[in-house]
């Protein structure tokens, strides 16, 4: 589920329906709907959307203004930021996440990495 909008996890555009097997958690960390957050939510869609590589990601968006706890768990001092959560290692993103190149390498990168 989604953290913020109880929405199901939104997923790559090439998901593969394989399941929690190829599943990596990305998690953006927002201050409710500041322009930067909601900057940082479209262009992580965005991202998803055009992304070619085949795994699910799932998204958890986490308003740090309503659940600061969450805060500590990934270490999280300004938001928006993004992390991405898997076995092997822990990517991060800080900013609005305007950069597309930046954006698609990082998340190519989880990618390759795998859960």
């Amino acid at each position: 589920m989604n953290t913020k909008t109880g929405q199901k996890p939104r997923t790559s555009a090439s998901a593969n329906g394989a399941g929690k097997a190829s599943e990596i958690c990305l998690r953006l960390y927002i201050a409710s709907s500041t322009p930067n957050s909601q900057r940082a939510q479209a262009n992580l869609d965005a991202a998803l959307r055009e992304l070619t590589v085949p795994p699910t990601f799932r998204v958890e968006i986490i308003d740090v203004l309503t659940d600061g706890k969450r805060v500590a768990t990934d270490s999280v001092i300004v938001t928006p930021t993004l992390v991405v959560i898997g076995p092997k290692r822990r990517l991060v993103m800080i900013g609005d996440l305007s950069d597309p190149g930046k954006l698609e390498g990082l998340l190519k990168s989880a990618a390759s990495v795998g859960p």
